[in-house]
C-alpha cells in the first residue's frame, strides 16, 4: 500500500481545469522486488526509462480514492532507473468521475524498504505535451476532450501539499490489456477518411509528417452515414486535437478511451499521414465455449464482443458516447456475463461500487461515480434484482454486509411513498421517470402521476429484496397485494386484458408494462396473448426485451419457439446491415438526432436465453 510518509501533492496552489502535471523520480536496481503505489486525480500516465507501463486511474468517490500497485521488475534496468507520472486533472463532475481537485500521491518500495515518495520536494511541473485548460466536451457524459502537442516540453514547477484526507483502498478491478494495434485502412479518395474493420475500443495512435507546423483534429465514431465520421451532434464534439511542428511526428493519446468503427482526419494542406489506428484495451476475462451454429452461433459471438467492449473501468453502457455505469444497463450486462465469462469478480466489484452512490435521499445516483444527477426510480429497484442474480450464480452471499445497508435505506424509501391510493405517484423533478426509449416510457411525458412500470417495479424489487432479507435472517413488510390491487385497479382493461401505461396516456400499452404485470402475478392468458400478438402494444426496446422474455417464460409454457424467433429476427436485422456490436435501439445510427449507439452493452441478452434453452 502507500507508504504513510506519502503527501498528496500538486504543482500550484490554483489548479485549472485540463492540466496536466508530471513528476519524477529515481530508483537503483539489481533484480529485486520493485513496486509503485500510486493514486491521482483525475487520470494518470506511468513511464519507467521514458517507456509508458500503466495507465488508467479507477475513479472514487470524495471519502474514498483508489490505487494502483504497479510491478515496475519488468520494465526496470541494472542500476539507476527514472519514473515519470504524467496526471491529468480534469476539474469537472460528469457521469464518470467526481470533481475532488488536483492531486497525485504515490510512494515506491525497493524490497521491503520506501525509498521514494510524494511530497512538496517532489520534482514535478507542467507536462507541456499536452494542451493545457483545453476547454472543450466530448459530451456532457464524458466531460472534457484531450488535446497534445509534438515535442517534449516540461516546465519545471515547485510542488505544492494538497489537503487530502482518503480512505484509500486498492483498486477494486484489474486493468484492461492492451491487445496488437488496430491500423486504419483509407476508404475514400477524397477525405482523411479510415475504417477500423469493425467496433472498437482503445487509445488513439498516430503517425504524420509535415513541412510547417500547424494543428489537425481526429474525428472518431460509429457511422459514415453522411459521408465522413459525424464529429458534431447536438452538444457533442467527438474530436481530439493535435498541435505540431514540422517533420515527423507519432502521437499516442491515452487520456481518452476512444470506441469507434471509424476515423477521420480534418488536416490542413501538407500533412502526410502515415498510419493511424487504436491501441485495442479489453477488460481480462476468459470466454466459455459453446456449441451454437449459424445465425445463432453468430449473434450469440457478436454479443460477446458488444459485452468485451462495454468493460473497461467497471460495465458502461455505450462506449463511444457516455462510458457510464448505470443499474439496468449493468444487470443485463451481469447477467450475460455468468454465461459468456468464466470470471464473476468483475459483477461484484461494480455492485459494491454502485453501493457507494447514494443521494440524500437514499436513492441510487444515475451513474457511479457522480454527484447531484436526475436518478432513475426504476433503475434504484433493479439494484436488487441484480444482487440477488449475482448470489444465485456465484453463491456469495458475504456481499450482502456491504451491499443491504443501501438497499434497505432506498426501499425503505419508497415504501414511504406509497400513497392513500395504494400506488406509487411518480417521482416530481428532477428525478428522471425513465423506463426505456420507447414513446410514454422514455419520461418525457408530464403529469400523468401513476405509472404502471413503477409500481409493478417496485412490486418486482420487493420479490428479491424479501429474499435478501430471508438471507440474512431479517424481514421486509409491504403490502404488495394491496399495491396490486391498486395496479389492476387503475391500468387493467378488463374486457382486453392488457394492462395501460398510465390513466393519462389513454389506452396506449406497452410489451414492457405488461410484461412486468406479468411478472407480479398480474393478467392472465389475454395479457401473454397481447404481448405476442397485438400490434397495438408498443414493442419492447433491446434494453428491455429480458423482462418480456421472462414474463413470457413464467406465464407460456409454449414461448420458446417465440423468443428465438424474436432473437433471430430482431439481432439478425442488425447483423445484416454490418453490425459489429449489437445496438443501443433497434433504430441505429439514427436514434437521438443522430446519436445513436452502435454498441451498447444492455443489447447482450440473447446469451441469456441461448443459456435458459440449453442450446450453448
Amino acid at each position: 500500500m502507500i507508504s504513510s510518509n506519502a503527501k498528496w501533492i500538486w504543482i500550484n496552489s490554483h489548479p485549472q481545469q485540463n492540466e496536466y502535471a508530471y513528476f519524477e523520480g529515481e530508483y537503483d536496481w539489481s533484480g529485486e522486488e520493485v513496486r509503485l503505489f500510486l493514486a491521482a486525480e483525475t487520470d494518470y500516465i506511468l513511464y519507467v526509462n521514458e517507456k509508458r507501463v500503466a495507465f488508467g486511474q479507477f475513479a472514487g468517490y470524495p471519502t474514498e480514492k483508489y490505487y494502483d500497485e504497479i510491478d515496475l521488475a519488468p520494465h526496470s534496468q541494472n542500476g539507476n532507473n527514472r519514473i515519470r507520472i504524467t496526471v491529468r486533472y480534469e476539474g469537472i463532475n460528469c457521469a464518470t468521475h467526481i470533481d475532488d481537485g488536483a492531486g497525485a500521491i504515490f510512494s515506491l518500495r525497493v524490497g521491503e524498504r520506501d525509498i521514494l515518495w510524494s511530497n512538496e520536494n517532489t520534482k514535478g511541473g507542467y507536462d507541456n505535451r499536452y494542451l493545457q485548460h483545453l476547454d472543450r466536451k466530448i459530451t456532457v457524459q464524458l466531460g472534457l476532450t484531450s488535446g497534445m502537442r509534438s515535442g517534449n516540453e516540461f516546465i519545471e514547477s515547485e510542488c505544492v501539499l494538497v489537503e487530502k484526507t482518503y480512505n484509500i483502498k486498492p483498486r477494486p478491478v484489474l486493468k484492461t490489456v492492451l491487445g496488437q494495434a488496430i491500423e486504419g485502412e483509407r476508404i475514400s479518395h477524397t477525405r482523411l477518411l479510415y475504417d477500423l474493420g469493425r467496433e472498437s475500443v482503445g487509445y488513439l495512435f498516430l503517425r504524420i509528417r509535415t513541412k510547417e507546423a500547424g494543428e489537425l483534429q481526429v474525428v472518431y465514431g460509429e457511422h459514415i452515414a453522411d459521408g465522413g465520421v459525424r464529429q458534431r451532434i447536438g452538444h457533442r464534439d467527438f474530436s481530439l486535437d493535435f498541435q505540431y511542428d514540422a517533420g515527423e511526428h507519432y502521437f499516442e493519446q491515452f487520456f481518452i478511451r476512444v470506441a469507434a468503427r471509424y476515423l477521420e482526419v480534418k488536416v490542413p494542406e501538407g500533412v502526410e499521414v502515415f498510419s493511424i489506428g487504436l491501441l485495442p484495451a479489453l477488460y481480462p476475462v476468459t470466454e466459455k465455449e459453446h456449441s451454437l451454429t449459424g445465425l445463432d452461433a453468430r449473434i450469440y459471438d457478436t454479443c460477446v464482443r458488444t459485452l468485451r467492449l462495454c468493460m473497461n473501468l467497471h460495465y458502461e453502457d455505450c462506449p463511444w458516447r457516455e462510458q457510464a455505469l448505470y443499474v439496468l444497463d449493468s444487470r443485463n450486462q451481469m447477467l450475460c456475463g455468468y454465461h459468456a465469462f468464466k470470471e464473476t469478480d468483475f459483477q461484484r466489484a461494480n455492485l459494491v461500487f454502485m453501493a457507494k452512490g447514494t443521494r440524500p435521499d437514499g436513492l441510487l445516483e444515475l451513474t457511479y461515480p457522480a454527484v447531484n444527477t436526475p436518478a432513475i426510480p426504476f433503475f434504484s429497484l433493479m439494484y436488487p434484482v441484480a444482487v440477488y442474480e449475482y448470489i444465485q450464480h456465484t453463491g456469495d452471499k458475504s456481499i450482502l454486509g456491504e451491499v443491504m445497508p443501501t438497499i434497505k435505506r432506498f426501499m425503505k424509501e419508497f415504501a414511504s411513498r406509497i400513497d392513500q391510493n395504494g400506488l406509487l405517484a411518480e417521482f416530481p423533478s428532477p428525478y428522471w421517470n425513465f423506463y426505456e426509449w420507447t414513446p410514454n416510457s422514455d419520461g418525457a411525458a408530464k403529469d400523468e402521476r401513476y405509472h404502471l412500470i413503477l409500481n409493478c417495479a417496485f412490486v418486482y424489487s420487493c420479490q428479491y429484496f424479501s429474499k435478501l432479507c430471508d438471507m440474512i435472517g431479517e424481514s421486509f413488510t409491504v403490502d404488495v397485494e394491496r399495491i396490486k390491487r391498486a395496479i389492476e385497479e387503475t391500468f387493467l382493461n378488463r374486457e382486453s386484458g392488457v394492462f395501460v401505461l398510465s390513466p393519462a396516456s389513454g389506452e396506449s400499452a406497452s410489451q414492457l408494462g405488461n410484461a412486468m404485470a406479468l411478472l407480479v402475478g398480474l393478467g392472465d392468458g389475454r395479457t401473454v396473448d397481447a404481448i405476442k400478438n397485438d400490434a397495438r402494444l408498443i414493442p419492447a426496446s433491446l434494453s428491455m426485451l429480458t423482462f418480456v422474455f421472462d414474463a413470457l417464460l413464467t406465464r407460456d409454457a409454449n414461448c420458446k419457439d417465440y423468443i428465438l424467433e424474436h432473437i433471430r429476427k430482431t439481432y439478425g436485422h442488425m447483423l445484416s446491415c454490418g453490425a459489429t456490436s449489437f445496438w443501443e435501439t433497434i433504430d441505429g445510427e439514427s436514434a437521438f438526432s443522430g446519436a445513436g449507439s452502435l454498441c451498447h452493452g444492455w443489447s447482450a441478452i440473447p446469451i441469456h436465453y441461448y443459456h435458459i434453452f440449453d442450446m450453448l
